[in-house]
């Protein structure tokens, strides 16, 4: 008969995971020779690890003797109630432990390997355990709590029931009730205790009443410690997110949930080591293993794996969470869970989004390019034609001089292509200085009376060609802050727009002026042939001409109502176009800033112009050198010169050039700027430190006319400055205003 307070034998049950706290060896080693005879009577197996010295006491219990081993099925020497192991705990333990830590693989060869064989038996299986006693008691219970893992993933596999056994005495303390707690956790059940039995009578109910309460309390935090794991199963189990818990230093899968096991590509995870699922992720594996070690959660974003979850052969992209899981008593961490985040879509947006920014830039450095080259070619074809024009208004006044009799008409003609051309060249190379902002304005007070006679005098010869009746109404002495030249430049290719698209003979274009507030605007209206809401909106854009079925294929580069608005906007004002439509005629108003300027008294506006008449010979005359390596335009203006009663040297390269000037000894020296092998500003420079000679004058000739070029001539030498296409006339008045003392004695 069996002491009060044992459980009956048929209280163990076939599966499950049970935990029984003992003070005394006795009513444990009967607890456990209870515990083996239910499972042999069965039919069944038993496996009992234990302390040899409970060992020894259970073979007493039972009645028989067994040869105890480590791993191996014991012998009876009496009759046989079924198949019995007994092993060592110490021998047992020490077998598979590698640096202290229960090995899962030693431990699936070991005591698995019995636990299999057992099973493949029949009958029910019961096994008892006392390694993770004896790890606890050595202090190292964050490894009994593996073991106790390893136990638990080991019940997945075969149908068995463990009865693990803990002494009492190593929880003492409060300090203890933490790891008592998850111990406690580890199992499915706490047994109750049998301490009473040797208690004395007047104690045993006391003591009953008390270790039911306890018993009872464990049993009430196991329960809440599963429902927890339960829960946390549940949600990861049926998350969205692909979530796995990997267990131990070899990181086993415990868990995967459905979407985890979809992304992987496979469903049977369970108890593999992810090394063998995942063999060339290293990354991943270096995470898992920091994040036992340091408890600290690992992130791995955007992760383009080798097979990785979610990653696998379709090339998809994941971002790994690892996140430290453990027991509740603060020891290592001892699994970790995995999620797996999709982030391909996401990432391949971002990089289609990241190469179409990049093809953009790469586009718009080419368009940045491409008009770079267009200004630069703007830039050179417009001082590349300047070279041609001035041998050829050099020759149209030679042959006036010579008065050649029967070609006044075609001198006309080619007089004024002459001007067109050099019109077109300047409104070339405007664009270009405006587009790369080399284009600097000098400002002062500007009459607006003065600078319409200014534009009137420009466009005066189309005005005058094609017929037209020209109003000028300027309301009052008003001025404004701006650039002179730049301003007639505005009225007067406002001037040459009316005019070519005015019907001749007898068209009427009005010019008028008046200050409004702080503005000064300039309306030019003319009764031409208008224009549609089409060419409205394009009117002021680079290079457009309009269609000719709209009136407006007259002629001309698109350029000059494009400058009109940009010289306008650079002085910070604002011009407009309007127009009722076809035949209805046309308005251009531009509205300037007065900004400091008062108004003024007007001047009468001398005319300039290429002087026509013949000029008296010159009383002394001047040695003048010219160096231009285009032949024709330094041949012409020698011959000029010379016509004049000048001397004149014309040379074509820098070497002869500082060959020559010793010995010629000019008085001025003309040299152009683009000369090759030694530019002008360098020529200039050599030949100012020849030794000997008389002071000179020096004259830069250039088809550039920027404030910058101006500057550097000067730097360089130079006393004047002239642009191609020279007027002889402009460099007949630089020799005779050299005086005539100079040259006496």
């Amino acid at each position: 008969m069996k002491p009060a307070g044992h459980l009956a034998t048929d209280a163990y049950e076939n599966a499950g995971h049970f935990v029984h706290f003992y003070d005394e060896d006795a009513p444990l080693v009967q607890r456990v020779a209870d515990y083996v005879e239910q499972a042999l009577r069965a039919g069944g197996s038993a496996v009992v690890i234990a302390t040899a010295p409970h060992l020894a006491m259970l073979q007493d219990r039972l009645g028989i003797h067994y040869r105890v081993s480590p791993g191996k099925s014991s012998d009876s020497s009496d009759t046989d109630p079924g198949p019995l192991v007994l092993m060592d705990a110490d021998a047992a333990l020490a077998a598979l432990s590698v640096d202290d830590w229960p090995d899962e693989q030693r431990f699936h060869s070991t005591v698995g390997a019995a636990i299999a064989r057992a099973a493949a038996r029949g009958g029910p299986v019961h096994a008892f355990g006392e390694m993770v006693g004896l790890l606890c008691e050595r202090g190292r219970q964050a490894a009994a709590l593996h073991l106790e893992r390893l136990w638990s993933a080991l019940g997945a596999n075969y149908r068995f029931s463990l009865m693990c056994g803990y002494p009492r005495r190593l929880f003492p303390t409060n300090d203890e009730t933490a790891i008592f707690q998850d111990i406690c956790a580890a199992h499915t059940r706490v047994l109750p205790d049998d301490v009473f039995t040797n208690a004395p009578p007047t104690d045993a109910f006391r003591l009953a009443a008390l270790w039911r309460q306890k018993a009872g309390a464990l049993e009430a935090e196991m329960l809440r410690r599963q429902r927890t794991e339960r829960q946390r199963d549940d949600m990861l189990m049926h998350s969205p997110v692909a979530s796995a818990l990997l267990v131990g230093p070899e990181h086993r899968f415990w868990l995967a949930n459905r979407a985890f096991r979809a992304m992987a590509g496979r469903d049977d995870l369970a108890g593999s080591r992810y090394v063998d699922v995942y063999p060339h992720e290293a990354r991943v594996m270096e995470g898992l293993g920091q994040v036992l070690k340091d408890g600290n959660p690992v992130v791995l974003e955007e992760y383009r794996g080798h097979g990785t979850p979610c990653a696998g052969e379709q090339g998809r992209i994941v971002t790994l969470h690892m996140s430290p899981l453990g027991p509740a008593s603060g020891q290592a961490v001892d699994s970790v869970m995995l999620t797996a985040i999709d982030v391909t879509e996401h990432v391949l947006a971002r990089e289609r989004l990241e190469n179409l920014h990049a093809e953009r830039a790469r586009l718009l450095a080419g368009l940045e390019n491409a008009s770079r080259a267009k200004d630069e070619f703007l830039a050179m074809l417009g001082h590349e034609l300047r070279n041609p024009l001035a041998p050829i208004v050099t020759a149209l006044e030679l042959m006036q001089l010579h008065g050649a009799q029967g070609t006044s008409r075609e001198q006309s003609i080619i007089r004024r292509q002459v001007g067109h051309l050099e019109r077109l060249v300047d409104d070339l190379l405007d664009v270009s200085r405006i587009a790369r902002g080399d284009l600097v304005l000098k400002k002062e007070t500007v009459s607006i009376r003065e600078a319409i006679d200014r534009a009137v005098e420009m466009a005066g010869p189309l005005l005058g060609q094609r017929g037209h009746r020209l109003d000028v109404q300027v309301a009052g002495d008003i001025a404004c802050e701006a650039d002179p030249a730049r301003i007639a430049q505005v009225i007067s290719n406002l001037l040459t727009n009316a005019a070519r698209y005015t019907d001749a003979p007898g068209g009427d274009i009005r010019v008028l002026a008046r200050s409004e507030g702080g503005w000064i605007t300039i309306r030019v209206r003319d009764n031409g042939i208008g224009m549609t809401p089409e060419t409205l909106g394009r009117i002021f854009d680079t290079f457009y001409r309009g269609k000719p079925e709209d009136g407006r294929g007259a002629g001309g580069l698109g350029l000059g109502l494009a400058l009109v608005k940009n010289l306008v906007e650079l002085h910070g004002g604002r011009v407009h176009a309007q127009s009722d439509g076809r035949g209805r005629g046309s308005e251009f108003v531009v509205e300037l800033p007065r900004g400091n300027a008062r108004p003024v008294i007007r001047q009468l506006h001398k005319l300039r112009g290429v002087v026509c008449g013949a000029a008296n010979p010159a009383d002394v005359p001047r040695r003048v050198l010219v160096v231009d390596d285009s032949v024709d335009n330094a041949l012409a203006l020698a011959e000029w010169l010379r016509s004049r009663g000048h001397v004149v040297e014309a040379l074509h390269d820098p070497a002869a050039a500082l060959k020559a000037a010793p010995s010629f000894d000019p008085d001025i020296v003309v040299l152009d700027i683009g000369l090759p092998g030694m530019d002008g500003y360098e020529l200039c420079r050599s030949l100012r430190s020849l030794p000997g000679g008389r002071p000179r004058i020096y004259a830069a000739l250039t088809g550039y006319g920027q404030e910058a070029d101006r500057t550097r001539s000067t730097a360089a030498g130079f006393d004047h400055y002239f642009v191609k296409p020279l007027q002889p006339q402009q460099l007949l008045e630089l020799v005779m205003s050299v005086p005539a003392d100079r040259y006496e004695g």
